[in-house]
């Protein structure tokens, strides 16, 4: 019998609830369902590691916001399966469907009836002393910033191999273009359109107004270098401090997000609704 499992967003009596109802949904559609031990919905399998959600199934349904379908992508590391994203959070930017729209389309949505379409993501490689302390995937975001004090931090950049910039600012943000709506674009960066090959590197407040955001092409290798002890931040959710002479290395994995969409989903609509990208005040006057 096919898996499918489940993730659901944590401490969220809402998004359990919905686990039970789609677990319900499921089984009725001839699907055997997984989730994690602490979750335990009626009707589905435990399994012993999480990674085991993404070994064990043919599709991820994801029930919660942005940073549940964050945690579920950072659970492929070596295996990459559709995610479908259900929106039980506040802004939902990654999360397309609605719980009700979900369970419609949930027979197409698995087996391939709707648009799968891959997103791309980073591979992450921190070297100290020529020894990896961390290796890990980013699909949103990676982030270099001070480790206690609020102040400036020198960050050397090589693109290629060849020194490319040093600046001084509160931090840099390097984004893939799922992430260029996230803390990039916060932080000033530019919207990417999903699909396009590219990579955005955005300083945190940075000390010289010459020193603004760079897009470089996906192919690129990045090495970045700090002059003090940092911190690094993957995807907002996970990280490790930095140590001056550390070396860290970005590139595009090979094994990109394959998020499933509706048919009718559409980047421009989502930057409207979500963000009021465009929207123009009209005064009454």
């Amino acid at each position: 019998m096919p898996c499918i499992s489940l993730v659901c967003k944590q401490n969220d009596p809402q998004a359990r609830a919905q686990g039970i109802l789609f677990t319900g949904k499921l089984r009725e559609l001839g699907y055997d369902v997984c989730c994690e031990p602490e979750l335990a919905l009626p009707g589905a399998r435990s399994v012993g590691a999480s990674e085991e959600l993404v070994e064990k199934a043919s599709a991820l349904i994801v029930l919660g916001g942005d940073g549940t379908l964050l945690y579920a992508a950072s659970l492929m590391t070596r295996r990459v399966i559709p995610i479908i994203g259900v929106n039980m959070g506040s802004l939902g930017f990654l999360t397309p469907f609605s719980p009700e729209a979900a369970l419609l389309v949930l027979r197409d949505a698995i087996e391939g009836g709707l648009p799968v379409v891959p997103r791309m993501r980073f591979s992450v490689l921190l070297l100290r002393d020529g020894l990896p302390v961390l290796s890990t995937v980013a699909a949103n975001d990676v982030v270099i910033n001070h480790e206690t004090l609020a102040r400036l931090i020198e960050i050397s950049c090589e693109i290629d191999g060849e020194p490319f910039f040093t600046l001084k600012a509160d931090g840099l943000i390097v984004s893939t273009p799922m992430g260029s709506t996230a803390y990039a674009l916060a932080a000033g960066g530019p919207i990417l359109t999903h699909g396009t090959e590219a990579v955005t590197l955005v300083p945190i407040c940075p000390h010289q107004l010459t020193q603004r955001p760079l897009v470089i092409p996906s192919s690129s290798e990045i090495a970045l270098f700090t002059g003090q002890d940092s911190y690094l931040t993957v995807d907002g959710r996970r990280g490790c401090g930095i140590r001056r002479g550390d070396r860290l290395w970005i590139t595009t994995s090979d094994l990109p997000l394959q998020l499933v969409f509706p048919h009718d989903y559409s980047f421009a609509s989502v930057l409207r609704h979500k963000l009021s990208w465009g929207a123009r005040e009209v005064d009454g006057a």
